[in-house]
């Protein structure tokens, strides 16, 4: 539908995007979201607790068979 769209449109829609990233960059990241922080204290870190990922544990090691090798003699 942009294709087809007159000049101004396209212009209008494009002015609207980049206005509300300005106002999204400076106003919101820069003050609200601090202070948002700020009230909520330690509710706004969630989740409090990060639970640390286990300890990698090595393959259990295959029985070997007796009177087999792993190396072939001929």
């Amino acid at each position: 539908s942009m294709a087809v769209s007159e000049l101004t449109v396209i212009g209008q829609v494009g002015t609207t995007i980049g206005l509300g990233l300005l106002f999204d960059t400076l106003v919101i990241r820069a003050f609200m979201t601090p202070s948002i922080a700020a009230l909520l204290g330690k509710w706004f870190w969630w989740p409090t607790r990060v639970r640390q990922r286990p300890v990698a544990q090595p393959w259990p090691q295959q029985p070997v068979a007796a009177g087999s090798s792993s190396q072939e003699t001929s």
